[in-house]
């Protein structure tokens, strides 16, 4: 599991990011704002983000759900 930090209004909520490698998924929430996703670790970068940003955007306004997107799948992606 990955636990980074990311920052929202001037606070620095935990962002929690956990891979099922069996069902092909990553668990990501953020329990600070209530919110949590699963999203299948079979998508491409794009897709990933248009996932994740239809969804926070249920919570968060445009630019910041894109913010949070980007530096969600950059977490997933990084090594």
């Amino acid at each position: 599991m990955k636990v980074k930090k990311i920052n929202f209004n001037d606070i620095q909520p935990n962002v929690y990011i956990y891979e099922n490698v069996v069902n092909q998924l990553f668990l990501i929430a953020i329990p600070e704002i209530n919110w949590s996703l699963e999203v299948e670790s079979t998508l491409n970068e794009d897709d990933m983000k248009e996932e994740l940003v239809i969804h926070l955007f249920t919570l968060l306004d445009e630019s910041t759900a894109t913010h949070f997107a980007d530096d969600i799948v950059k977490w997933i992606l990084e090594n």
